[in-house]
C-alpha cells in the first residue's frame, strides 16, 4: 500500500472517529437541554429517534438504564431496535455482565421487545434462541413483577416449545396478573413463531380450564379477551374488561367455555 493511500485511509478513520465522538457530544448536550426543559414530548420524541440513528449504542443504553432507575418513563428504549443486530449483540453481552436479577430481567424484557419489532429480520430466530434459555431460567422468580415481564416477553419470542410453560403459569401461577398475561402471551405466539391453527389446537383445553376456574374477575376478563382474539370470537367487549363489569364477564365466561368445550 502506498504511503499516500495509507495516509488517506488514516484520515478517513480519524474523521469517522471524530464524527462519532461529536455525535455523542451532541446527544449529551441535547439530553442536558431536555433535562432542563423537563423533557417536552415533541423534543423528546425527536431525541429518541436520534438515539436510534446514532452509532452510540452504549450511551443509548446508559440513558435507558437511567430512565429505568429513576422510573421517569421517558421511553428511550423505543428506538433501540434501530441498532439492529449490533444492538442485540450489545445487550446480550451486557446481560452476561449483570448480576442483579432485576436488571437482567429488564434487559431480557428489552431484548424480547426489540426482537418482536424486528421479527422480519434474518437475525430474529437465532437471537430468540439465545435469549429464551435466560428468560426461562428467570421464570421461577419469587417476584411477581419480574414474572409478569418475563411472561409477556415469552409471548414475543417463544416458540411451540414454550406453550407448555405458559400453560403452567396460566393455570398455577399464584399471581392473578401472571395468569392473565400468560393467556395474552399464548395468543401473542400466533403473531410470532407459532402457526395460529397449531396454537388454537394446543391451547383450546388450556383456555377452557383457566377461564372456568379463574376466581379473579380481572384476570378472567383478560383471559377471555385473549382467547377471543386467538379464536376469532366476540365474547366480551373491551368496555366490560376495562370497567370490570362482572355480569358481562360471567356471561362471556359461559359463552367462551361453551365454545372451547366443543
Amino acid at each position: 500500500m502506498s504511503d499516500s493511500r495509507k495516509e488517506g485511509i488514516d484520515k478517513l478513520k480519524k474523521a469517522k472517529i471524530s464524527h462519532q465522538n461529536l455525535a455523542k457530544e451532541e446527544l449529551q448536550e441535547t439530553y442536558a437541554s431536555l433535562l432542563e426543559e423537563n423533557f417536552p414530548d415533541s423534543k423528546r420524541i425527536h431525541f429518541i429517534a436520534d438515539l436510534g440513528r446514532s452509532p452510540e449504542i452504549a450511551f443509548h443504553f446508559e440513558l435507558i438504564c437511567k430512565d429505568w432507575e429513576e422510573e421517569t418513563d421517558l421511553n428511550f428504549e423505543a428506538s433501540f431496535d434501530q441498532h439492529g443486530q449490533e444492538g442485540i449483540d450489545y445487550l446480550l453481552e451486557i446481560l452476561n455482565q449483570k448480576e442483579a436479577e432485576s436488571q437482567r430481567v429488564l434487559i431480557v424484557y428489552l431484548l424480547a421487545k426489540i426482537l418482536s419489532k424486528t421479527r422480519h429480520r434474518d437475525f430474529y430466530a437465532s437471537s430468540c434462541k439465545q435469549v429464551l434459555p435466560v428468560l426461562i431460567s428467570f421464570l421461577s422468580s419469587s417476584e411477581a413483577s419480574n414474572r409478569r415481564k418475563l411472561i409477556i416477553a415469552l409471548g414475543w419470542i417463544g416458540s411451540i416449545s414454550e406453550i407448555e410453560i405458559l400453560g403452567q403459569h396460566l393455570l398455577t401461577d399464584q399471581d392473578a396478573l401472571c395468569r392473565a398475561w400468560s393467556a395474552s402471551s399464548l395468543m401473542q405466539l400466533s403473531f410470532h413463531q407459532v402457526e395460529k391453527e397449531v396454537l388454537m389446537e394446543k391451547t383450546k383445553d388450556l383456555y377452557c380450564e383457566a377461564i372456568a376456574e379463574e376466581k379473579d374477575f380481572r384476570a378472567c376478563a383478560l383471559m377471555i379477551e385473549a382467547a377471543q382474539v386467538l379464536f376469532g370470537k366476540k365474547w366480551i367487549p373491551t368496555s366490560a374488561v376495562d370497567n370490570l363489569e362482572i355480569e358481562k364477564i360471567e356471561k362471556a365466561r359461559k359463552s367462551a367455555i361453551r365454545f372451547l368445550k366443543k
